[in-house]
């Protein structure tokens, strides 16, 4: 549950876990995330670098700002401007419920999804 917990690393998987804080991740790579919920993922992930989740709930305004080489697979997230200037995102089976959602993005492909947003 701590604040700001997991920045500057790299090479980190985590795996079946609850993440409870707000900006957790933050200029981290090399980034493996499998059935993880983020209870609070406000401004969390933000310019991380190699990035994959998959079976996974985030829940939180702002996640993944201006990162990039993002890959996601059964990933729910429901939060406002996700992936705001991020680059080089792969989606797969994943439900978005996001306003402004992917905003100011370089090359981003999504397959087989939703994403429910005001714009």
């Amino acid at each position: 549950m701590s604040r700001s917990g997991i920045w500057y690393t790299k090479n980190i998987s985590i795996k079946n876990s609850v993440l409870q804080a707000p900006k957790l991740f933050r200029r981290a790579s090399h980034i493996i995330l499998d059935s993880v919920h983020f209870a609070d993922a406000e401004e969390t992930m933000w310019t991380c670098d190699d990035i994959k989740i998959t079976n996974s709930q985030i829940n939180g305004d702002y996640f993944g700002k201006d990162s990039k080489n993002i890959y996601l697979d059964n990933v729910s997230v429901v939060g406002n401007y996700v992936f705001d200037g991020a680059e080089n995102i792969e989606v797969h089976n994943s439900t978005f419920v996001s306003k402004d959602a992917f905003w100011n993005c370089k090359n981003v492909t999504i397959y087989n999804s939703i994403i429910d947003g005001e714009y």
